[in-house]
């Protein structure tokens, strides 16, 4: 397939102060949800409008939000059924009017500065339309364990020359509480596919970044909150949750493939998209955890411009992770890809390192 290039989005200037809509979707978290309100509310940049979808929680997470509503008008409260985060989270979006969309999860924290930060990155760089910020992950009673991203900075510019590899994530992107993007772009993704009942972000992580330029805020701007009910930030995977992995893929993709047929963006006359999705590393963990004896196949299926793409220290691990035997895998996929605690005690060490790096390089500096 001809890899005609892509163009970004041109963007029409940010008014001044630009009202930013937060848009939470609301399931079950009634332990971390205050907190989740406050700091958004909390603010220095007030230019704001929350938005909180409850996906049907049944643990009093509906009442709370109705308390927040009823002493601040900036406050938009929906209710439905349990119908996932992607339904969530178009909800929110319906309701809200923005010029700024950041997306916050429901156990997670804003820090103070977030909103401000924000608005200044999109006004430094105009031509950006998707915003990124690192996050500091935290435990449940919100010590810290390190950052997100922990081994490479955020990336930034514009990506989507890459579009030809499919739909995926780049290395480096944050989760969904570390995700912001100007309306207009979101607007080009929103709806959310319906099937993404969890990790609904990964539509936007796949997509925005072939929109438009990615500003990178290299500053932790949020607290990542692992629990051990996390939704995403699992310590040890299973066969069940890999499969919906898989499932979701596949929808994301079904999505890429749309988008690219409809864009009015000038791509080549001859180009014809596959019918299929082409096997996938998730593919390959889900049969490795399953113990497929024909887990090398879909291995071996993954095309090398996807090995090329991931950063380096994941393109070493699944280079290695074919030697492996299927019970170790399992271990290191968890460790990899899984917020387990030895993972978290690593990560600590990094984030030592790289702060003491960082003050020695400060202090030759001076």
């Amino acid at each position: 397939m001809h890899a005609a290039p892509l163009k970004p989005m041109t963007l029409d200037p940010l008014p001044g102060r630009p009202l930013v809509s937060i848009l939470v979707s609301s399931y079950n978290y009634a332990p971390y949800l205050k907190e989740a309100i406050e700091s958004a509310l909390g603010q220095t940049y007030d230019n704001l409008e929350l938005i909180i979808c409850d996906d049907g929680s049944t643990d009093g997470s509906a009442e709370i939000i109705e308390g927040y509503r009823l002493r601040d008008l900036r406050i938009k409260a929906i209710h439905q059924g349990n119908r996932g985060q992607a339904q969530a989270l178009n909800a929110a979006f319906r309701a809200s009017t923005g010029e700024i969309i950041c997306l916050l999860d429901a156990d997670d924290v804003f820090l103070p500065c977030k909103l401000q930060n924000v608005v200044d990155a999109f006004a430094t760089v105009p031509s950006a339309g998707f915003a990124l910020n690192r996050m500091l992950k935290v435990n449940k009673v919100r010590k810290h364990l390190g950052q997100i991203p922990s081994l490479y900075r955020l990336p930034s510019g514009w990506k989507g020359a890459s579009w030809c590899l499919g739909p995926r994530t780049l290395g480096g992107l944050p989760p969904c509480s570390g995700l912001s993007i100007r309306r207009c772009v979101a607007e080009a993704i929103f709806p959310l596919p319906a099937d993404l009942k969890a990790y609904a972000d990964m539509a936007i992580q796949a997509l925005a970044p072939l929109l438009t330029p990615i500003v990178a805020i290299q500053t932790p701007l949020g607290e990542y909150r692992v629990h051990g009910s996390n939704v995403a930030g699992v310590s040890r995977f299973t066969e069940d949750r890999l499969r919906n992995l898989v499932v979701y893929e596949k929808e994301l993709w079904r999505v890429w493939r749309r988008h690219l047929e409809s864009t009015s963006l000038e791509l080549d006359s001859d180009l014809h998209f596959p019918s299929e999705k082409a096997p996938s590393l998730m593919a390959y963990a889900y049969a490795r955890f399953r113990s497929d004896c024909g887990s090398k196949s879909v291995y071996w299926a993954v095309a090398p411009e996807y090995f090329r793409s991931l950063p380096r220290i994941y393109r070493w691990y699944w280079r290695a992770s074919i030697l492996l035997p299927d019970w170790l895998f399992r271990m290191s996929f968890n460790f990899v890809y899984g917020q387990t605690s030895a993972k978290m005690i690593v990560g600590r060490v990094l984030d030592i390192c790289c702060n003491s790096l960082w003050l020695r390089k400060k202090a030759v500096k001076f």
